[in-house]
């Protein structure tokens, strides 16, 4: 049956739905409503003030509005009261749209009457019923109705909420009869046994039309374990296969010479957690299988200095390694502190390993030579931007690839790098740290390690909270920082002035600050409409104390050392997301004095609130990861939804962890003991990956 057949569709709206992907009848049993409303009588919405409701009855009468602003008021009527409905604008048309001693069902908030009725109903959709006609009087055996996202393209053909609930009805009913056995099973019996499921076509019925509340519920956590079940089974795939494929490098060093020479330069003393993630990099490294590792840490855990003896590995087994990063000025930093490093290792162990700056804006003869350096294997460790995954640059034997800030990077990015040498070993880093459930869902297929401690002389940094008018004394206690000998971050989270928004902006604040307020100090300023070696060299004069205040956006985010800088001003503090207040806090706390993070903020929400309080709370970052992701949803944790796996439509990360474990140490039983799906009891799984999950199939494989 053509969708433009069913009652309420039409050639118009079908191609609308065309346009969002529902191009036959079975599509739309991918509708999830976005929330449900209830149906009640006249009588019981005058105990629900402030609540929406549906209502069905009789209009009783239609009064048009004297003026034209005021509203077209309907009197509707069922068996146990009399309601007024007030609809305000085009009145001469509303006046005629009702029919009186006609059914409608109206859709609104109960509010306070502007006459002599208890209440009124806010007018927000109608729909006109026939109580005789059998889909109709179908319909109304519900009395929770779904209320699904309305895109543009459907509003456009005039279908209202209401509209579109009865269309999705139709199309079920129609579906129903048309073949009962539609929806077919896409997990084994036993499953559903074992954690008391209902069928997914139950489920899929449920969730849209349930008879109670506690339908919803139960239809969507059944629902969310297949969601969850089959990412899992992706990851569990991916894993398998990397273990199947064409082995990896076995990289064969003297691991104790190598680590007394490590130790030997090696300014401080290891962390226990550093060490023993060195442990697990070395004994992936040391494998034949390809390395395939997460490293996460909290700012300024240690990260690099840990990738630095995975990189060690790899130069002493005669393979280069590389290292991308995903702004030019981490790029720069990453370059300044593993030369320093790697300068020293060449002193202590009597090698001349070389390390190489790959990034945009290199003038052309210095950016020849180190593409030569890289294709003969002069350069062994070689660091950059997007600039690395060029058709230009190509390896002499690229053996170890670290991607750090990864999820800044997307899969194709990264596919492209790996793809410069033969199966290297990989590790990804992040200084965000992930939720857990985040962690199992994103990167369920990686080996995970976690650094989580601190170097044991880090001081913790006090956060404070505070308000526009204290900006005077904020000022005064960063002059006496400044007349102690430290230096100070102000962020601003815009760099040009913007009235629309009514945000401060680096540029205009900058000015203020060099000129007035700090006029007898040296003030900078790196913003990322600035030239990479513009942003170099600001921060060099910072780096070197020849600025005392350096005002900023968020270019300065992630990787930016500098152990003199001890004060961070973060001014619309409520502007920035939570992960990258920590990201920003954390290019403080670096050195030997006590450092301070203050939040300037207004007009806060209780979001916001929440937000900056648990700053002001804890400086741990997992800690402060959970309620980000708890504030924000998985999907935009990262700033940007990642492509490809994450697709979830019914799915709780905050609420659905108890469901994520059951659905992965399944999925991993399966694909360890029937990898292939070939036993019987798996032909549901193997139809359903190969009909619906084909394309996020192949993006597992290439990520």
């Amino acid at each position: 049956m053509d969708i433009k057949y069913l009652k309420g569709v039409g050639d118009k709206r079908a191609e609308a739905f065309n346009k969002i992907g529902i191009n036959k009848l079975k599509d739309f049993l991918q509708f999830i409503p976005r929330t449900y409303v209830s149906r009640v009588t006249i009588e019981e919405a005058r105990k629900k003030f402030g609540e929406t409701v549906l209502v069905l009855g009789k209009v009783k009468w239609v009064e048009k509005g004297v003026k034209s602003n005021h509203p077209t008021t309907i009197l509707l009527e069922d068996n146990t009261g009399t309601v007024e409905i007030p609809i305000f604008g085009a009145s001469e048309f509303r006046a005629k749209q009702f029919l009186l001693n006609e059914n409608y069902l109206f859709y609104g908030k109960v509010t306070e009457a502007f006459k002599g009725y208890n209440i009124r109903l806010d007018y927000r959709d109608h729909l006109r019923l026939n109580l005789v006609d059998e889909a109709d009087k179908d319909f109304l055996k519900f009395n929770i109705f779904p209320i699904y996202e309305l895109s543009g393209t459907l509003k456009a053909t005039w279908i209202k909420p209401l509209m579109l609930s009865k269309i999705v009805f139709n199309a079920f009913r129609a579906l129903i009869k048309l073949n009962p056995d539609l929806v077919e099973e896409s997990i084994p019996e036993s499953i559903i046994k074992e954690y008391d499921f209902i069928p997914r076509k139950k489920a899929i019925l449920r969730i849209n039309f349930p008879t109670q509340y506690e339908d919803i519920e139960i239809a969507r956590r059944r629902l969310s374990f297949e969601e969850l079940f089959y990412v899992q089974l992706l990851m569990a795939l991916k894993r398998k296969s990397l273990q199947n494929e064409i082995k990896g490098i076995k990289f064969i060093t003297d691991i104790k010479t190598l680590t007394e020479n490590f130790t030997k330069i090696t300014e401080f003393e290891l962390t226990d957690a550093q060490k023993r993630v060195i442990n697990e990099i070395y004994t992936d490294m040391k494998s034949d299988n390809i390395m395939n590792r997460l490293l996460q840490g909290d700012v300024g855990s240690g990260k690099t200095i840990v990738s630095i003896f995975g990189m060690l590995i790899a130069l002493q087994s005669g393979y280069q390694s590389a290292l991308m990063c995903p702004t030019e000025i981490l790029a720069e930093q990453h370059f300044y502190t593993i030369s320093k490093f790697i300068e020293k290792f060449n002193a202590a162990a009597g090698t001349d390993y070389k390390v190489s700056l790959l990034v945009g804006g290199q003038k052309k003869r210095l950016r020849e030579t180190i593409l030569q350096d890289i294709r003969l294997g002069n350069s062994n460790i070689i660091i950059g931007t997007h600039a690395l995954i060029q058709e230009s640059v190509e390896f002499k034997n690229l053996g170890f690839v670290i991607i750090d800030e990864q999820h800044k990077f997307g899969v194709m990015q990264r596919a492209k790098l790996k793809d410069k040498g033969l199966n290297p070993d990989v590790l990804v880093m992040t200084a965000t740290p992930i939720p857990r459930t985040l962690s199992l869902t994103y990167y369920g297929d990686l080996d995970v390690s976690i650094i989580d401690e601190l170097p044991k002389n880090r001081i913790p940094i006090k956060t404070f909270l505070r308000k526009e008018e204290d900006k005077d004394n904020i000022w005064e206690f960063v002059k006496e920082k400044i007349n102690e000998g430290q230096q100070a971050f102000i962020i601003y989270p815009i760099i040009d002035e913007s009235e629309k928004l009514d945000l401060k902006s680096a540029e205009e604040n900058y000015v203020i600050l060099k000129d007035k307020v700090f006029k007898e100090y040296k003030v900078g300023m790196v913003h990322g409409r600035m030239l990479w070696y513009e942003i170099e060299e600001a921060m060099n004069d910072f780096k070197s104390g020849k600025i005392n205040v350096l005002v900023a956006t968020t270019v300065i985010e992630v990787g930016i050392d500098i152990p003199n800088a001890s004060i961070m001003i973060i001014e619309e503090a409520q502007r920035f997301g939570l992960s990258q207040l920590h990201q920003l806090r954390g290019r403080v706390g670096r050195g030997a004095e006590q450092s301070h993070c203050i939040l300037i903020a207004k007009h806060l929400d209780e979001v916001s609130k929440k937000r900056l309080n648990t700053m002001c709370e804890t400086n741990d970052g997992f800690k402060i990861s959970e309620v980000d992701m708890e504030i924000r949803g998985p999907g935009e944790f990262f700033g940007t939804r990642q492509s490809g796996v994450l697709n979830f439509i019914l799915t709780d990360l905050n609420r659905d962890r108890d469901i994520l474990d059951s659905a992965r140490k399944l999925a991993f039983e399966i694909i360890e003991t029937d990898p292939q799906m070939r036993k019987p009891e798996h032909a549901s799984i193997k139809k359903m990956m190969l009909s619906t999950y084909k394309d996020a199939m192949y993006l597992m494989n290439i990520a």
